[in-house]
């Protein structure tokens, strides 16, 4: 299942999703453990400050694959698609998951 899926979006898409999945799941234990002394580095200003990286480069991959939907046949289009939804709907956990995060220091 795993070869399908990394077959149907490229290496490099997958490994972006796999990327993006990963930074979602640390966002859990960042929003308790980014006062720790141990982790505060990378809780509190490391993991943060990639995932604006990440969603630019979701993005800039939603935006090309737009482009290349132009000129592309039945099956690419379809393919495309399903490349655009699966960015979006990762890019919006990840969004919601970073802002549990980021946004209560903010508020206050």
């Amino acid at each position: 299942m795993l070869n399908q899926y990394i077959r149907s979006f490229g290496m490099l898409r997958s490994l972006l999703h796999g990327l993006t999945l990963l930074f979602i799941l640390l966002m859990g234990p960042a929003y308790f453990l980014k006062d720790a002394p141990a982790t505060e580095l990378f809780f509190g200003g490391v993991l943060p400050a990639m995932v604006p990286l990440i969603l630019v480069v979701l993005m800039l991959d939603v935006l090309m694959s737009k482009v290349w939907k132009d000129g592309a046949d039945d099956e690419r289009r379809q393919q495309l698609d399903r490349v655009i939804n699966h960015h979006l709907m990762l890019a919006a956990i990840l969004l919601v998951a970073w802002l549990g995060v980021f946004l209560p220091g903010m508020i206050i």
